[in-house]
């Protein structure tokens, strides 16, 4: 029997798995040091080096056209996200080949950094010279202009000293028993004032451990490079413009997003998220935040964060929004009434004009004190715009605030065009309504409109789109757009202005952005002009006598019709009296002046909002990380109802994070859903190929989901 088996047993073939990774239509791709091939059967059909990027472009785009490979299969084999080869095959289908193979980056003239602009800014930096010092030096000397961001890139390039990781050392008094690793300095924007070094314990085990997966967030958004070149705190030894800037952005992201809500911070555990032995306390961070205010960089900060945002394509710059969120101020101090739309009623406050896209996310806000409308601010509000997305055609989508016909006319000078609705009901025959579909957010929309055109104040004319809701109103909505642009369409991004509005709601309620961080206050410009009250005061007298006189003339016409002469006599002479005030009122009227100085009306304080503006902006980065890492979170987790709140739920969860010279390694602990941890394995797993870092240091981050003890046991 053992004979028979034997010679059973000779018989048997191993057969040796093919080499290659299998994918598509019968192809596997070949991985050789520095190399790669696409071979079919027995023939190559592609081979390049890893370092050729527009080598492999072109291999992706071929093997799309083919038809050879689906983009759900190639993004994952060579290290790119699906949407990246989407849009590589879009832009190769419009613009052709040459789209995909892209010129060489950098200027394409003789570049201005010279030797000799070498040789100034060390001169410079030898004399302790600052950004905007040695920015004029080079001017003077040389002729080269340079930007103060551009000065301070090449200053941190020329004086960094050593490499990261090159300091390892204990801290006995604060954790006797864990080593950390302090990586290098990083440099700030002005000069050789260094930020304070990263410092990661070897272990660190954390209840919000979570919360380390914003990391490719915040490298793809650009927070800290934006608050490197417009903020510094010298001779900061632990809590540095980078520690104060991430201890903001993540306090806003865990929810504790006023400044006093860092008292409540586990300090050992936070330190791990924001790289150094521990969070800093509210004195520490109040004093911070007081250093950055001085030097009056939050406009130039949102600024380099917008531009980053758009060329980045995380906001859609065809239509933006543009809408006024106001802030009730209930102290004691004497601010300028402006009327609440929720209370409808005019409460002291302030309103900031913020500027997102369709979908909600924000791009940049722009503060007005004095209570100005949104007619008024909206030329500061184009020039921002403007500053962001460049040379790019927009469409401004606002509401009723800013009915202008002047304003229509300057939009349309600037080449900017615009949807809002139209001041009162139109009241059109319900057959002029006809049904129209249009396709958006991904879904099919069917309206009833009607659709003409009307001019306002002999401007126009504009394009009017009336919509007939579910209840018999008519909704007119006004817009420059030409007929190339469906009706139906229009009003879908019309009445996609609520967006925004949940925008606010989910910021005031989850991110505090009502919060006033700082509680100081100052004397406004007396020499503003502002509406006169008197004025105010004689318009609500002429419009109640107006509508008394009408009740008044409505009276006698039912006396003269019912023959009641005596009732007609004594009604016609009271018309008479109140025809005779009303006349009295608007002459009166007419000598008072519609605007008056502030001085003239016992001046009036303002909040100083610098401080504000830049925990904000913070705020508005925290808020699109969410959204840049909710739109990665989809692809695994089957309903977008509830995903918000489950990745919010991932922050929340513990962890530990492992470091060494090399590598940040987070470990996190899995939820007890099932479908909720195979959402957050697939999230880590999309995250591990995008080559993060620690923030301010060059140390790959990689994520990973601890076993359930559920897997386990089984």
């Amino acid at each position: 029997m053992d004979a028979v088996c034997g010679e059973v047993q000779e018989t048997f073939v191993l057969l040796r798995p093919l080499p290659g990774v299998p994918f598509g239509r019968g192809l596997r791709l070949f991985k050789s040091g520095d190399q790669r091939a696409v071979v079919a059967g027995a023939a190559v059909l592609h081979v390049w080096d890893v370092a050729d990027q527009a080598a492999e472009r072109v291999v992706i785009v071929s093997l799309l056209r083919a038809k050879l490979a689906k983009q759900v299969e190639l993004g994952p084999l060579l290290g790119h996200h699906r949407n990246t080869i989407g849009r590589l095959a879009e832009r190769a289908e419009q613009e052709g080949m040459v789209a995909v193979v892209r010129s060489k980056p950098g200027p394409r003239r003789r570049h201005k950094v010279t030797s000799e602009v070498v040789a100034v800014l060390d001169e410079g930096v030898a004399a302790g010279m600052g950004c905007r010092r040695l920015r004029r030096l080079v001017e003077e000397r040389t002729g080269v202009v340079l930007s103060e961001g551009h000065v301070g890139s090449l200053v941190r390039a020329g004086t960094r000293s050593r490499p990261a990781g090159d300091q390892i050392g204990i801290d006995a008094e604060v954790e006797p028993a864990a080593e950390r690793i302090e990586i290098g300095d990083t440099a700030n924007n002005d000069g050789p004032a260094a930020d304070a070094p990263v410092v990661l314990p070897e272990r660190s085990r954390g209840n919000r451990m979570g919360a380390a997966l914003c990391y490719p967030a915040l490298e793809a958004l650009g927070l800290l490079e934006a608050a490197g070149r417009c903020f510094r705190l010298p001779n900061s030894e632990l809590f540095g413009v980078r520690a104060v800037t991430l201890t903001l952005f993540f306090m806003a992201l865990l929810q504790t997003s006023t400044v006093e809500a860092a008292r409540f911070l586990r300090r050992w555990e936070f330190g791990a998220l924001i790289g150094t032995t521990r969070a800093p306390v509210v004195r520490t961070l109040r004093r911070k935040l007081a250093d950055l205010v001085g030097q009056g960089q939050a406009l130039e900060f949102g600024r380099h964060l917008a531009r980053r945002w758009v060329e980045q394509a995380m906001i859609a710059t065809a239509y933006l929004y543009v809408d006024g969120h106001m802030k009730v101020y209930s102290g004691k101090r004497k601010l300028q009434e402006i009327w609440n739309s929720q209370r409808r009623m005019p409460l002291p406050g302030f309103v900031t004009y913020f500027v997102g896209d369709q979908r909600g996310r924000p791009l940049l806000f722009v503060a007005e004190q004095a209570g100005r409308s949104l007619v008024q601010v909206m030329p500061r509000v184009v020039a921002e715009i403007r500053r962001a997305v460049g040379d790019r055609r927009f469409t401004l989508v606002f509401d009723r605030g800013g009915h202008d016909s002047k304003l229509f006319e300057w939009l349309m000078g600037e080449g900017v065009d615009f949807i809002t609705y139209q001041i009162g009901e139109p009241k059109l025959p319900r057959q002029c309504f006809t049904r129209r579909r249009a396709r958006f957010g991904g879904r099919r929309v069917h309206l009833r409109i009607a659709e003409d055109t009307v001019t306002i104040n002999d401007s126009g004319p504009w394009r009017r789109i009336v919509v007939l809701t579910s209840d018999g109103y008519q909704l007119p909505i006004l817009t420059s757009l030409g007929p190339g642009v469906p009706a139906a369409l229009i009003a879908c991004y019309m009445l996609a202005r609520w967006r925004q509005e949940n925008f606010f709601r989910y910021m005031r309620h989850r991110m505090s952005l009502d919060q006033l961080v700082s509680y100081s206050f100052e004397e406004a410009d007396g020499t503003q002009l502002v509406p006169n009250p008197r004025r105010r005061q004689l318009d609500d007298l002429v419009r109640e006598l107006r509508r008394h006189l009408a009740e008044v003339h409505a009276e006698l016409g039912q006396a003269v019709r019912l023959g009641d002469y005596p009732t007609r006599d004594a009604l016609w002479a009271e018309a008479r009296e109140f025809e005779t005030e009303l006349q009295e009122l608007v002459t009166q009227r007419k000598t008072v002046p519609k605007h008056v100085t502030l001085a003239s009306l016992g001046g009036r304080q303002e909040p100083r909002l610098e401080q504000k503006a830049i925990v904000d902006r913070i705020k508005l980065t925290a808020y699109n990380a969410e959204e840049w890492l909710l739109e990665r979170l989809l692809v695994h987790y089957p309903n977008p109802h509830d995903a918000r709140a489950l990745l919010r739920s991932f922050f929340e969860l513990p962890g530990e994070m492992r470091a060494n010279r090399r590598s940040v390694q987070i470990v996190i602990d899995p939820p007890d859903n099932p479908l909720h941890r195979r959402a957050l394995h697939g999230l880590c797993l999309d995250l591990n190929q995008l080559g993060v870092h620690y923030p301010g240091t060059d140390l790959a981050v990689t994520y990973e989901v601890e076993m359930h003890q559920s897997e386990a046991a089984a």
